[in-house]
């Protein structure tokens, strides 16, 4: 195989077409391609210049992206990027594209002063790149039949964008002392968009009561949650006898819903390192600390509350 040469740089308007098809070539499906879409259409963080483009001549043979967020490690924020898949077109893999691009990219953001990368990845891959399991999952496994006994009905309401300053305070409130958490925007796509079943729940008097959210057709008794936020413990957990899930997804045994709403009795919350959750430093040591707790015992594996189209994907 003839070894091609590409350059490197940044996504320009106009190239958007050429990277839906080369992210779908590269994955045989759709899945990926959306979630790049939804990235750049969605995410307040978005940075065309982390968007890295591997051209041959002109044509388009890989794409990585690099979106920065702000990310919680050891209670406080520091600036760091979640990359998108990898994405090479079949006749053009295995020949160090897909390598170019990770450093191009690492390059570019510690020129922005990204301090740590990090990703759900394919473990026999991202390694060599300088990525190490690091982070995991966590989530809530729910006994409903052990739930209380329902109360006064709340009712679903959509999320209007006077509900984001309050959906905020909630989200920081849960997610503060959970390492490699991020906070969510004002952006009312980062809570709610099409082909999501994100609901503001209220009381009857009209009160916020809580924030849930699933895939779209998940039934709720005996299913699924990929989030619930709220700031009253009475009020969740009259939800939760509501609704009845068997499993709350994401949140994690440092968060506010573990420690002040779920009970020993009816829930079971769980967090646990991955071979697939990575990260690789940009800053040299930006992770010693937390890593050397991680080890000891002293602080559990942290947990990434993926957005929307990370859910969707």
């Amino acid at each position: 195989m003839t070894r091609i040469e590409v350059s490197i740089r940044g996504e320009r308007p106009g190239d958007e077409e050429a990277i839906d098809a080369v992210v779908s070539r590269a994955f045989g499906k759709m899945d990926e391609a959306n979630l790049v879409r939804m990235l750049r259409d969605r995410q307040s963080g978005f940075d065309p210049d982390l968007s890295v483009c591997a051209w041959s001549g002109e044509r388009l043979v890989g794409h990585t992206g690099l979106l920065p967020v702000s990310l919680r490690l050891l209670g406080r924020t520091v600036r760091a990027a979640v990359v998108a898949p990898v994405a090479v077109i079949p006749e053009c893999q295995r020949q160090g594209i897909g390598a170019a691009m990770l450093a191009w990219g690492h390059r570019a953001a510690m020129e922005r002063g990204i301090v740590l990368t990090f990703l759900n990845g394919h473990p026999g891959y991202y390694p060599r790149h300088g990525y190490a399991a690091c982070f995991g999952f966590a989530g809530v496994t729910v006994d409903p039949e052990r739930l209380p006994a329902p109360g006064p009905v709340l009712q679903a309401w959509p999320v209007r964008i006077e509900d984001i300053p309050w959906l905020r305070e909630c989200d920081d409130r849960e997610w503060r002392e959970v390492d490699f958490s991020w906070p969510r925007g004002g952006r009312l796509s980062e809570w709610t968009i099409e082909g999501v079943n994100a609901v503001l729940w209220r009381t009857g008097d009209g009160r916020r009561a809580a924030y849930t959210l699933a895939r779209a057709g998940q039934a709720f008794s005996g299913g699924t949650l990929d989030a619930i936020l709220g700031d009253d413990p009475a009020l969740i957990r009259q939800l939760l006898a509501q609704l009845r899930p068997a499993r709350l997804n994401h949140h994690h045994p440092a968060g506010w819903l573990a420690r002040q709403v779920l009970g020993p009795a009816w829930a079971i919350c769980t967090a646990s390192r991955s071979d697939a959750a990575m990260a690789c430093p940009i800053q040299p040591g930006v992770l010693d600390e937390y890593l050397a707790a991680v080890e000891s015992g002293r602080r559990l594996p942290g947990t990434t509350n993926w957005p929307i189209p990370f859910i969707m994907c």
